[in-house]
């Protein structure tokens, strides 16, 4: 539930940011997508999400629980030993920067992160 309104919260900040050099407001220079399914809209230049999910589809997860995003490897040690493939529909180059936040939660482990994540 905190994941997901950090993601709201992020989401509402870039939808009404309006940056010096314009008077329009970022989400009208720049596709925001705040994801609620496994699938990223090639257009979208920053994209909203919580770890677990990016992990989902790294995986080649089609579809993803929402339920997840608030399950920690703290919580379910089945998740301790996450390793993560090479997804040819999101490579490396993919994106150009992510950002995390929340990471001085150590309660949630490895999933402890909320993802902004910039593409070109």
């Amino acid at each position: 539930m905190d994941r997901n309104n950090l993601g709201r919260q992020t989401n509402k900040d870039f939808q009404s940011f309006q940056p010096d050099d314009d008077s329009r407001l970022f989400a009208n220079l720049h596709l925001v997508q705040h994801l609620k399914s496994n699938v990223i809209n090639p257009d979208s230049e920053v994209v909203i999400t919580t770890i677990q999910r990016l992990y989902s589809m790294l995986c080649g997860e089609t579809e993803f629980d929402e339920g997840n995003e608030d399950v920690s490897a703290y919580e379910s040690p089945a998740l301790a030993n996450v390793q993560v493939s090479y997804n040819p529909q999101i490579p490396p180059e993919f994106f150009d920067f992510i950002i995390t936040d929340e990471c001085h939660r150590s309660i949630y482990g490895l999933w402890r992160l909320q993802a902004v994540i910039f593409r070109a």
